[in-house]
């Protein structure tokens, strides 16, 4: 789990397997996760959140080689609960802040 002091920065470098866990009460308001390798397409980084909408639960959403996901809360509110993985032989990036 991620706890990060408000208005500093967090940065990680994600490798296989590794999964970070950024928590509602920790004070982030913006995260950005960057896939660098997906195992040709076989792995990649999952994002996953908490929140569910009209009954409907969440699913994760998996970035390949190069993509990318921005998450921003609007007036600097704090983002809820997510969950980022890195899949076999598959690394990213993640900046939250």
């Amino acid at each position: 789990m991620a706890n990060i002091i408000q208005n500093q920065i967090f940065t990680k470098q994600l490798t296989a397997g590794a999964s970070v866990s950024i928590r509602e009460e920790s004070g982030q308001s913006y995260i950005s996760v960057l896939c660098k390798t997906d195992n040709t397409g076989a792995g990649g980084i999952t994002v996953l959140g908490t929140g569910g909408a009209n009954g409907t639960l969440p699913d994760a959403i998996t970035l390949t080689q190069n993509e990318s996901i921005t998450i921003q809360t609007p007036n600097g509110q704090n983002l809820g609960d997510l969950t980022i993985t890195a899949l076999a032989s598959s690394t990213g990036h993640i900046v939250a802040m």
